[in-house]
């Protein structure tokens, strides 16, 4: 088996925010930490994701949630435990609690305990699954939406 690929915090960072997807959408990296355990997310409110009543998108705040606790898996496996993992968003939900009318932030944690947990499952069942919430809010702390992810963890074939 290939030795699973790792990447810095810092070139993480900038390949995310020249991902076109998240560059045209105003969707920024701000924050990686070194363990891959914690990042945060900025969506500026721009001509280039707002909707006709002026309002950021719907779609631009779901697809910001979509892929980090997958890619913090990924990377904790392979520098953690030095195992080759699949993953992936298996599933997810928003509820949308009122238009977002300034720039969002979104922060995600993933937990030594969540990784230890999924080490486990995949060593006794050969996957696992793990539902995760985010919230999205303004700078003041205003609250937009909320995001259930449910992120999916195997073993790579």
């Amino acid at each position: 088996m290939s030795k699973p690929k790792t990447v810095s915090p810092f070139w993480f960072k900038v390949a995310m925010n020249l991902y076109p997807p998240y560059l045209f959408s105003r969707t920024k990296l701000l924050y990686v930490s070194a363990d891959f355990k914690q990042m945060k997310i900025k969506i500026k409110k721009s001509l280039l994701n707002r909707n006709l009543s002026g309002t950021i998108f719907g779609g631009t705040m779901f697809s910001a949630s979509d892929p980090f606790f997958a890619l913090m898996y990924w990377q904790n496996f392979a520098k953690q435990y030095d195992m080759n993992v699949q993953v992936w968003l298996k599933s997810a939900k928003i509820k949308y609690i009122k238009p977002a009318t300034k720039d969002i932030y979104i922060d995600f944690e993933l937990k030594q305990e969540e990784i230890e947990a999924a080490k486990k499952d995949i060593a006794e069942k050969g996957k696992h699954n793990k539902e995760h919430i985010v919230e999205l809010k303004n700078k003041q702390g205003e609250l937009y939406a909320v995001v259930n992810i449910n992120t999916y963890v195997g073993l790579k074939n």
